[in-house]
């Protein structure tokens, strides 16, 4: 009863660089992250698709700025991502290809130093001495928009897949 009790409460981590470094106040970062996957998709028959491949290309832009949260050391980072795929495999018999491309779900990410880490300006960094730190964060991540049941499928409306 226990563990089921406890794995309601925990939730899968997410590696975030920056997510726990202290920053000199109203520091801002923008990056870029590009990823590339290419394979087999592995459906297990859960789908009458055989010989699925993919290629995917997923280019993200990030915005990350430091601000002062009463008094603590805290961030906030915006991502937004955009797929581009193209899709292969036999379905029911007949070859098929899909190209699909458009914004994924984007990300939300408040962060902040809960002890250890006050706010500061990049002149009071040089001479603050790192100790113990404690730090929370808030993430949100989920769909752009939502797609109306009469615009599925018209180009430049469908969703990522096969």
């Amino acid at each position: 009863m226990t563990s089921l009790w406890a794995a309601s409460l925990v939730f899968a981590q997410d590696l975030a660089p920056r997510a726990y470094l202290i920053t000199p106040l109203q520091a801002n970062a923008v990056t870029m992250t590009y990823s590339y996957y290419t394979g087999n998709l592995l459906l297990d028959g859960t789908a009458p698709i055989t010989g699925a491949t993919a290629s995917t290309s997923i280019p993200i832009v990030t915005m990350y700025h430091t601000l002062d949260f009463f008094g603590r050391s805290a961030n906030v980072l915006v991502g937004l991502p955009y797929g581009v795929g193209n899709f292969h495999g036999t379905i029911l018999g007949a070859e098929k290809s899909a190209y699909r491309s458009g914004l994924m779900d984007g990300v939300f990410r408040f962060s902040v130093n809960l002890k250890g880490g006050p706010a500061m300006t990049a002149a009071e960094m040089q001479k603050w001495k790192q100790k113990t730190i404690y730090r929370g964060q808030l993430q949100s991540a989920g769909p752009n928009r939502t797609i109306r049941s009469d615009e599925a499928g018209q180009s430049g409306h469908k969703p990522l897949g096969l």
